[in-house]
């Protein structure tokens, strides 16, 4: 049994009267367009503006300071979250871009005449390695099978 979901001492048909209560709206439709409006035009009314607000909508100077406030913060937190979307999708732009690069920058051919020398040289010193290698090993062969003899 889940403890969190059930309150101790209420009764049944109380648990079954919160649960099945919708969200209560603390403004009317009315008020909420009005609020939203004198949003708009300010979004830092000063006392005077929220106590005339108030005696328009009905409702105290501490609950226009409240809306506002609240108000002010759900419009930064959208704008922060689209701004991160933004950033997001900037981002995946950017690293498939730079994915793009180095693909290109593997298969690069360089004309340049210097460029095409440094890389016969490089290639020339890896053959000339490769072969000391397997002379080397072919050598310790060679010297292992006469001794074998």
């Amino acid at each position: 049994m889940d403890l969190g979901d059930h309150q101790e001492g209420a009764s049944d048909s109380q648990q079954q009267l919160q649960e099945g209560r919708k969200r209560q709206r603390r403004h009317t439709p009315e008020q909420a367009k009005k609020l939203e409006e004198s949003f708009q035009k300010c979004g830092y009314p000063d006392d005077t503006q929220s106590a005339q607000l108030g005696r328009e909508l009905g409702l105290e100077t501490k609950q226009i300071r409240s809306w506002f406030q609240n108000h002010r913060t759900q419009m930064k937190v959208e704008y922060e979250r689209a701004e991160n979307l933004f950033l997001r999708e900037e981002n995946r732009r950017i690293l498939s871009e730079n994915m793009v690069m180095r693909e290109v920058l593997k298969n690069f051919i360089c004309l340049n005449p210097n460029c095409i020398a440094k890389h016969y040289i490089d290639q020339q010193e890896e053959l000339n390695k490769e072969n000391a290698s397997l002379k080397a090993g072919s050598l310790r062969c060679a010297t292992s099978f006469q001794d074998e003899l």
